[in-house]
Order: C-alpha cells, then sequence, then structure tokens
C-alpha cells in the first residue's frame, strides 16, 4: 500500500536487487530517526557504522541515498530497503499514530499544554535541565544565545570549535562534520539577521580559513563538505552586502583566499564586483600580478590572472598570457583561436590552429575541427583532406576514419583513400592489444556499411562489444549470423545477475526474436524463450523485466 509516500513495497524491489531487498528484512529493527516529509524519508540505520538514509519519490520513480559504502556507490542498498519499509509501516492506515503531524499528536498536545501552564522560571528550569542532558542541543542554543546577544567573542569560538578538525575525519564521518559547519553558518546568518553584519563578516572571514584548513584531515568523497562550503561562502557575501568592508581590505582578503585555496572553495569574486568597485578590483589585479611575477605557473593565480585580462578586454595581453603557458594538447591554443575568432581576427585565428595541427601530436579535438571547418567554409578542400588524412595518421579512431571519409567523398578520392586507410587499420588489427574496444577495423567496416569484410575480419578481430555492434547491423541482412551472436551473448550473461544485466538479456532477446522473423523460424524463439524462462525462473527480477519487454 502506497499510503501517503507514493511509493510501495514493490517501487522498493525494483529499486534495490535481490539480495538487497533480502538483507534489508534483517535491519528494519535497526532504523531509528524516521522522519517522514512528503514524498522524503530520512533515517539512520545501525549496520557495522550508523549510517544515514534518505528516499526520495518523484516522476522519476524511487531514488535513495545511503552513507554505507555500497550506497555511496550509487546503489539503492539493504539499509535503503529497510527505511522505506519502516517508512511504509509507519505511513499506512494501520498507524494512524504515526502518520500524525507533530502538533497534531495527543502526546505532543499534552506536551503543549503541560509547558504553557509553567511559570517563565519554571520553563527555564526545565530547559536549562534538557540542556545539560543533551550537548548538542545545548551547543545549538548557545550559538542562538550569542548571536543574539551579539558575543562575537563567544559565537567565534563556538564556529571555530564546529569547523575545527582534531585528527582525521574518514568519509563515513563526513555528514556529521559537515552538519556542525551548516550550525556555524546557521549561526552567522542570525548574526546577520540581528543588525551586527560587520561582526559576521569577520568571523565568515575566519570560518572560510578554517575549513579551508580542515580540509586537508577530511575524505569528502560524498561531496558533503563541498555542499556546506558554497553555504559558508554565501553567508559571507551576504554579511559584505548587508554591513560593506573596506574596498581595499575586502580585496586583499578575496586575494588571498583564492591564491591559497587548494579545495576548490574560493570566493567567485565577480560576485564581490559591486562591492570592490574600481579600487577594490585593482588592488586585487596588484596582489594577483605580484603572485603570478613570482610564480607564474602556480594554477590559481594563471587563473585569476586570466580572469583579470578578460574582465579588462585586452586581447593581446589575453593571448600572450595563454601563449606564455602552450601545452602538448592544444588547449591555450585553441583559447588563443577562440579569443582572435570572437574579435573578427580570423586570419590570425586560423594561424593558430594550424600551428597547433601541425605542432602537437595529439591537439585538441575542438582546434581541429575549427580549422576544418573554416577550410570547408573557404573552399579549401586539398588542405582539408591533407588535414583529414594527417590527423587519421597520427589517431586512428572511428571518429578520424569518418571525418576522413567525409573529405575524400567530397573531393571524389575515398575509393583510394579508403583502401590506404583499411589497409593501415589491418595492420593495426593483428596487434590484438592496442585497442581495449577492438580494433578500428572492424567498426570502419560496419560504419561503411561492409558487412560481408567485418564479419570475415571478425573472428580474428572482434570484442565482444563489436560482436554486438555486428549482429545489431545484420539482423535484417544477415539474420543467422547476428542470432548466433545474440544466443552467445544472452547464455553468458544469464549466468550473472543484476537489474543492468536482466535489461541487456532483454534487448538481446529482443533482437534475436527480429533475426527469427526475418528467417521464418518464430516458433523456435518462442521455444527457445520458454527453456530460458524455465530455467532461470528464480530471477524474479528478469521474469519482471522479460514481462515488460513483451517476453512471455
Amino acid at each position: 500500500m502506497a499510503g501517503v509516500l507514493g511509493f510501495t513495497e514493490d517501487d522498493l524491489r525494483g529499486a534495490a536487487d535481490v539480495r538487497s531487498f533480502e538483507r534489508g528484512l534483517g535491519y528494519l529493527s535497526q532504523v531509528g530517526d524516521l522522519r517522514i516529509e512528503g514524498t522524503r524519508v530520512t533515517a539512520t540505520v545501525l549496520g557495522s557504522d550508523a549510517y544515514e538514509v534518505r528516499l526520495e519519490y518523484g516522476t522519476s520513480g524511487l531514488h535513495g541515498d545511503c552513507s554505507c559504502p555500497f550506497g555511496v556507490e550509487g546503489n539503492f542498498c539493504k539499509h535503503c530497503v529497510a527505511a522505506g519499509l519502516v517508512a511504509l509501516k509507519a505511513s499506512s492506515s494501520a498507524s494512524p499514530h504515526s502518520q500524525a503531524a507533530p502538533a497534531q499528536r495527543p502526546g505532543r498536545q499534552l506536551v503543549v499544554s503541560w509547558l504553557s501552564s509553567l511559570t517563565k522560571d519554571e520553563l527555564a528550569a526545565e530547559l536549562l535541565e534538557l540542556l545539560d542532558e543533551d550537548a548538542e542541543l545545548g551547543s545549538r542554543f548557545e550559538l542562538k544565545a550569542a548571536a543574539q546577544q551579539v558575543d562575537t567573542a563567544t559565537l567565534g569560538n563556538a564556529v571555530r570549535d564546529l569547523i575545527y578538525v582534531d585528527g582525521y575525519i574518514d568519509w563515513d564521518e563526513a555528514a556529521a562534520y559537515a552538519a556542525n559547519v551548516r550550525r556555524a553558518v546557521g549561526a552567522i546568518g542570525e548574526l546577520i539577521d540581528v543588525g551586527a553584519a560587520d561582526e559576521a563578516v569577520a568571523i565568515a572571514f575566519d570560518a572560510i580559513g578554517w575549513l579551508t584548513e580542515a580540509c586537508a584531515a577530511v575524505d569528502d568523497s560524498s561531496g558533503f563538505i563541498g555542499e556546506v562550503a558554497a553555504e559558508l561562502l554565501a553567508v559571507h557575501l551576504s554579511a559584505c552586502q548587508a554591513a560593506p568592508p573596506d574596498p581595499v581590505s575586502l580585496a586583499i582578503g578575496l586575494a588571498d583566499l583564492v591564491l591559497n585555496d587548494d579545495y576548490g572553495f574560493a570566493p567567485e569574486v565577480e560576485q564581490y564586483a559591486a562591492l570592490l568597485g574600481e579600487e577594490g578590483m585593482a588592488t586585487i589585479r596588484e596582489e594577483v600580478a605580484a603572485m603570478y611575477r613570482m610564480h607564474p605557473d602556480n594554477f590559481r593565480a594563471r587563473h585569476m590572472m586570466e580572469a583579470i585580462l578578460k574582465a579588462e578586454g585586452d586581447v593581446d595581453a589575453l593571448i600572450a598570457h595563454y601563449a606564455a603557458h602552450l601545452d602538448d594538447h592544444g588547449w591555450q591554443h585553441f583559447a588563443i583561436v577562440r579569443e582572435l575568432d570572437a574579435v573578427g581576427r580570423a586570419a590570425e585565428a586560423i594561424s593558430w590552429a594550424e600551428r597547433g595541427a601541425r605542432e602537437l601530436a595529439r591537439p585538441d579535438g575542438r582546434l581541429v575541427e575549427y580549422l576544418a571547418g573554416r577550410y570547408a567554409a573557404a573552399g579549401r578542400g586539398e588542405d582539408l583532406l591533407s588535414l583529414r588524412r594527417v590527423r587519421f595518421q597520427a589517431e586512428r579512431n572511428l571518429a578520424g576514419y569518418q571525418a576522413l571519409r567525409a573529405a575524400a567523398t567530397s573531393a571524389g578520392t575515398w575509393e583510394t583513400e579508403r583502401g590506404k586507410a583499411l589497409a593501415q587499420l589491418r595492420a593495426d588489427a593483428a596487434d590484438t592489444y592496442r585497442y581495449w574496444g577492438g580494433p578500428v577495423l572492424i567498426d570502419a567496416l560496419i560504419d561503411d556499411g561492409d558487412l560481408a569484410a567485418a564479419w570475415s575480419a571478425a573472428p580474428e578481430a572482434a570484442s565482444d562489444a563489436q560482436w554486438i555492434r555486428l549482429a545489431d547491423a545484420s539482423v535484417s541482412e544477415r539474420p543467422a549470423e547476428a542470432l548466433a551472436v545474440y544466443r552467445t551473448v544472452i547464455e553468458r550473461l544469464a549466468t550473472n545477475t543484476g537489474d543492468e544485466i536482466y535489461r541487456q538479456i532483454a534487448n538481446h532477446l529482443l533482437s534475436a526474436r527480429a533475426c527469427h522473423e526475418a528467417l521464418g523460424t518464430l516458433n523456435e524463439f518462442r521455444q527457445y524463450l520458454e527453456w530460458l524462462r524455465l530455467v532461470q525462473k528464480r530471477k524474479r527480477n528478469l521474469m519482471k523485466i522479460l514481462d515488460q519487454n513483451g517476453l512471455r
């Protein structure tokens, strides 16, 4: 029963693999801190550690996140299953008490009535006793009190304590650490709200520095710290907007953060442009230029210098900046080409593109395509063909073969070019370890539509993926050969489990059925499918996926 959640037990079965669902049944008693908000469920599930689970249901289906190792890899794990099943039980009509909103529960109403009967002193005493028993709650109230009373010394110390790291924080502890940083961010925000934005600016700036230092001791594989760092930067900007600092001081602080950022948490200077003004921006330029002069290979200084030159609109200075850092991939060449092209200096842009294509062993594909486009637009067919020929010889892949074919076809010389290209690809095919995905020869022949040649070459060269691509291309023209491939692949896949495997099996069965239709042997396919379903009947998810694809 879906209840108010919008998902069912069947949805949980569909989201998890069979093993995860079955193992989730053993964790129902381990689910705690369950919260249901609309179509979102959060919970803590105890396993070898306390894992944080979040489930959401929407138009795209049921999705789950868990902080356990299996869940971090993107899988719908046993902890997600357990949380989902407990949530379904809690939200079912058989448990009306659990469905009620907190303010509507009878127990909550009793608490409200009791609290209303207490005097101010009695209420304070009850609250203080509660804070003594709950350290985390006490810390939250201390932060709130310090913000409300603008006790910046206490608040600053509390923020530092929340962010400071003593030891190493592993990936499974990162979520809890991020929650502490988020509490610090909230306290700074409250300081702004009570009119103490000046003080909030200073504390937020220090907090950014503390978080940057802490990141050296935090495994943020799950991205929790990155998210809360963005919130911290946002509250710093809000504080600056509420109480604009001295532009020069702000510029020096921002430049220091940007130039010493090792974790991608630096502020975006552009967001502070209105606060910095001309004086502040000039100061940042001086700081960055000084760092760049001392350390021209420092990535952050280079990046900031590039941003400043772009903002100033000095194209020649920007090109000189790029030219001072040319790389083996042509990224800087392409940046120069793009800037020159944008200001109408096409001849210079083409010259830089030609230089990159000529001098680099593996130039950026965008650089090559820019040059090819310019040659084509100018009717320089021979230059275009020469470019494609050189690039194909340097990097023999399917894309290069296709580009060579297009240029040679346009020039009316494809027959000659194809013979030379295929001869080279056949020689490459002899080196079976050259191509992880199989020799380019097979894919080139398939792409040409030369299926006879592809089938002839496949036994000695084709990878598993190429066999499937060849079969897919041959269903109507060579159905018997294609069918043999599908049967082999299906039987190999059937020894494994997992919904992705099952979907592959279904797709190959559909292709096999198309082959039988072309051969006029559908009865044989029905018998094969019946046999396959019989021997695989224990795989319920496979049966479900086959049914969904009309493979009954």
